[in-house]
């Protein structure tokens, strides 16, 4: 279980404080979730400078080497997720007035994909968690690094390090909210985005593997 302070910052010497203030936003009510992304680039300093003055970012980052920063206070929203899909329509589970609406948006003449979009997210933050997918408001947001291959157009598996990092950090991160396996998700399946789908998927699935052999 981690030990948080009053200020949302964690007290453990396997995480290194690196406070980022330009990506954090509202306080953050209730934690719900997490959601695991990849960087796109090939180091954590890269990524450090660039949240100095960034909107977007995570409360935490996994460096190329293990090492977890936590970047943002645990009390705060940062903006990770984007703009959401339809989860009853991703897993099949939609009520006929839930298919009908989100049917019509997504046909929606002379309208852009990105209003399309934002559109359902709309709707979809009208639901209460978990009939929806997570959002900034309830999550927390994990950063590993690792680029995209550019021959597959899919992220890198995280080398053993990160994942011996990510592993831990998850563990921790369910103990202290009482959430399960069930709340961790991969970007890349539950926000659009220009990445594609397989953002958080090796991670994920790793850490899936790893609690079935526990």
């Amino acid at each position: 279980m981690l030990i948080v302070d009053k200020n949302g910052w964690v007290n453990n010497i396997k995480i290194t404080k690196k406070h980022r203030s330009a990506i954090e936003h509202l306080p953050i009510a209730v934690i719900n979730a997490v959601v695991l992304h990849r960087t796109g680039t090939g180091s954590a300093t890269s990524v450090l400078n660039a949240w100095k003055t960034k909107k977007e970012g995570t409360h935490f980052l996994i460096s190329e080497n293990g090492k977890i920063f936590q970047t943002a206070s645990l009390k705060k929203q940062c903006w990770h997720v984007g703009k959401l899909y339809s989860k009853c329509r991703s897993v099949s589970s939609c009520n006929k007035e839930d298919a009908k609406a989100i049917e019509e948006i997504l046909h929606k003449k002379n309208t852009s994909w990105g209003k399309k979009f934002r559109l359902v997210t709309r709707r979809e933050l009208k639901k209460e968690y978990p009939v929806r997918f997570p959002h900034n408001h309830d999550s927390l947001g994990i950063e590993v690094v690792g680029i995209m291959s550019k021959d597959s157009d899919i992220y890198e598996i995280p080398n053993k390090l990160q994942l011996d990092s990510l592993f831990w950090l998850l563990d921790e991160i369910i103990s202290t909210y009482r959430i399960s396996i069930k709340d961790i998700y991969a970007h890349g399946k539950i926000a659009h985005k220009d990445r594609n789908k397989s953002e958080g998927a090796a991670s994920l699935k790793a850490y899936a593997i790893y609690r079935q052999g526990k």
